[in-house]
């Protein structure tokens, strides 16, 4: 896969608060649904990364938040 600088430089950074908060206590739902969207998102234009989008989705959906990664197609 490959991305624009600025899209990977904002796929780490959405991935490091991810990780961040699986490593809480308590993580932050809502927190981590937005940036696992925003994740989805960046990813959904490659036709290889379909995969990793539908884990993403069915992550979000067992946590009982809403999937808006697809919004806009």
């Amino acid at each position: 896969m490959t991305f624009p600088s600025c899209d990977q430089d904002d796929m780490i950074e959405a991935i490091d608060r991810v990780e961040e908060q699986l490593h809480n206590n308590h993580p932050n739902l809502a927190l981590m649904c937005r940036f696992l969207n925003s994740i989805a998102r960046s990813l959904r234009a490659q036709p290889e990364a379909r995969d990793a989008c539908l884990a993403i989705e069915e992550a979000i959906g067992k946590a009982g938040m809403p999937s808006t990664w697809q919004s806009g197609i």
